[in-house]
């Protein structure tokens, strides 16, 4: 028995992604049995490719989600510029629910952009996503156009990683800056707004002239800056002149002696 005729279902490659033909691909009760959401179909449209095209089936169907990638199986073809479209809306499936992934029969084209799938989201090289998806479905095989443009993608994919990771590097502190803790936080007390931190700021600098002043006065104030009382200055200066006059009279007493 030939792998044509064990393609009653289409080939399971991942979890989400399955790989087959337009026979799987028309196929309603398949579809709903192994739990189906998106489709890909790698085909023009039967205007486009009267003999190859594949119609989306039930596209009026609320069931399942349709993308068509219109790809003809021949050497000028440039799937280059398709790949990361269907790429996305592989991935996108998976939170859905599954996609099948077809072209007339799932050997070419739609292997392909499996292969694709792989390499961008698996990290395989072409070698190992192409070995990986033979292995599940012995009939996938990429036309050599195809093998080519698929090579050179894997070399996009390859130069694009050191870029990648160069951007995730970040310039600044080593490990990371902790939020203050409730303690540090009361101590500090809460930001200023704008207009009072310029205020503050020039209390500090009339603080600073002052000390400066006194410093040149030779003035040294310890505890707080007292208004200056009359009485008290007054007080003191008879003080001082009894002290003098006393010490005056002392000393003629000790001169008669």
């Amino acid at each position: 028995m030939s792998a044509w005729d064990d393609d009653a279902e289409p080939s399971h490659i991942l979890e989400h992604v399955f790989l087959g033909s337009r026979t799987h691909a028309r196929d309603k009760e398949l579809l709903q049995r192994i739990r189906i959401t998106h489709i890909l179909n790698v085909t023009p449209s039967k205007k486009m490719d009267p003999v190859a095209g594949v119609p989306n089936f039930f596209e009026k169907d609320k069931l399942f989600t349709y993308r068509r990638c219109s790809i003809f199986d021949n050497k000028a073809e440039d799937i280059s510029g398709v790949l990361e479209g269907c790429i996305a809306f592989m991935d996108q499936a998976k939170y859905y629910g599954r996609i099948l992934v077809h072209c007339n029969k799932g050997v070419s084209r739609s292997s392909s952009m499996v292969v694709a799938y792989l390499m961008k989201l698996r990290s395989m090289s072409f070698e190992q996503a192409l070995t990986f998806v033979v292995d599940r479905r012995s009939i996938a095989n990429p036309n050599e156009s195809f093998r080519l443009q698929l090579q050179e993608y894997g070399r996009r994919l390859q130069r694009s990683v050191p870029k990648e990771k160069s951007a995730r590097i970040v310039r600044g502190p080593v490990g990371p800056q902790l939020p203050p803790t409730k303690e540090d936080a009361a101590a500090i007390g809460p930001q200023l707004p704008p207009h009072l931190l310029r205020a503050q700021e020039g209390d500090k600098a009339v603080q600073n002239t002052e000390a400066v002043t006194q410093g040149a006065n030779e003035k040294v104030v310890i505890g707080p800056n007292l208004r200056p009382n009359p009485k008290r200055e007054r007080a003191h200066s008879n003080e001082l002149n009894e002290d003098f006059t006393t010490s005056t009279k002392k000393k003629k007493i000790k001169n008669t002696e």
